[in-house]
């Protein structure tokens, strides 16, 4: 019931900043359209609906599950809360990422899901992982062509930037709705 208000922010966020201050000169950066506030769907929805799906269940199957295993402390639901939240979080930053890509990328509305996941895997690839070239012996047999070169791959910065991020933003807004459910609860038995 969010995509539509939550793509458009995303697309204003991405219209007023990335475009406007971008230094490309020959204008190549455009303005996306906007999506309705009442569009119930489109490109980046499958990734709203994965990232809300994981961060609710990371406040009502993992914190429980954490809280159990602490010992008897003040602020041990808070903790639980926290510690579920930051596990959370490094799967749902690049999730939140894709869904800001997808929603941004005009191109996407017009893909099917499958030409959407091809782009989405891309783009995941290229964000968060950085090649990294293996070294190897090279003989000095000159008859032969050089070894085709060989790479594996590492994270990368912007991985460390985004999680950063969500961490923040997340461990705060879910420790402060479970901590007033909890409260609710509380009054209401």
């Amino acid at each position: 019931m969010t995509f539509g208000s939550q793509s458009r922010n995303a697309q204003m966020a991405y219209n007023n900043s990335f475009v406007h201050f971008s230094s490309v000169a020959d204008g190549s950066r455009r303005n996306v359209p906007l999506n309705r506030a009442s569009d119930l769907w489109g490109a980046g929805a499958e990734a709203l609906l994965v990232r809300n799906w994981l961060s609710v269940l990371s406040v009502r199957s993992f914190s429980p599950w954490i809280r159990e295993r602490l010992p008897d402390v003040p602020g041990k639901n808070t903790l639980s809360d926290v510690m579920a939240s930051l596990g959370c979080c490094t799967i749902t930053a690049p999730v939140h990422q894709l869904f800001n890509f997808l929603v941004t990328t005009p191109e996407a509305k017009s893909m099917n899901f499958s030409e959407r996941a091809t782009v989405a895997r891309r783009f995941l690839r290229e964000q968060y992982f950085v090649e990294l070239p293996r070294e190897e012996m090279i003989t000095a047999d000159l008859s032969k062509s050089l070894p085709e070169q060989k790479y594996s791959w590492r994270i990368s910065p912007v991985a460390l930037r985004d999680f950063g991020m969500r961490s923040v933003y997340i461990t705060t807004v879910m420790s402060v709705f479970m901590a007033m459910e909890r409260a609710l609860c509380a009054l209401m038995r």
